[in-house]
């Protein structure tokens, strides 16, 4: 399974476990489903979260990053997982996946996303540098496995003082 920020997950999320994740009215997700099989074949989670107003306890990576990097009003966009069928990969399913985060964030007026994968994920660093994402920072966050933050700006924002 391939994640932004984690490794192989043993099992496929299931509607129910998306239906409770949802249940909050700051985390959403999208997904794709085989309309053959019924199968889920992709999916994204995230959180509108902001850096004014959150608290961010324990292992949290965001109070570690440049503040410019984020617009004024604090509001971002935390995609923390993406994953898509092994037979399904290379098709652009996960970039769609993105860009529908992307779609769903502006219409909550949020302009900035974050996200990070593990540094070994070359393939997804590419895929988010090619979506328009930079890289802000390269370290461990809560474990010593080295991660690539990278955080994206869409138009419309207002904010020039962010900076990469």
């Amino acid at each position: 399974m391939k994640c932004d920020n984690c490794r192989e997950r043993p099992a496929i999320w299931s509607y129910s476990e998306i239906a409770a994740f949802i249940s909050d009215s700051d985390k959403a997700a999208w997904v794709y489903e085989d309309t053959e099989t019924g199968r889920l074949i992709g999916i994204i989670l995230w959180r509108y979260r902001n850096r004014l107003r959150d608290t961010f306890e324990g292992w949290n990576i965001f109070p570690q990053l440049d503040e410019r990097l984020f617009p004024p009003d604090g509001a971002f966009c935390e995609i923390f997982q993406l994953w898509d069928a092994p037979a399904f990969r290379r098709r652009g399913l996960a970039s769609a996946l993105k860009r529908q985060a992307e779609t769903e964030s502006l219409r909550h007026r949020v302009h900035s996303l974050y996200t990070h994968t593990e540094e070994r994920n070359t393939h997804v660093i590419e895929m988010n540098l090619n979506l328009g994402y930079r890289e802000v920072r390269r370290g461990p966050i809560w474990d010593e496995i080295v991660r690539v933050s990278l955080i994206k700006l869409l138009a419309g924002g207002g904010f020039a003082r962010c900076e990469y």
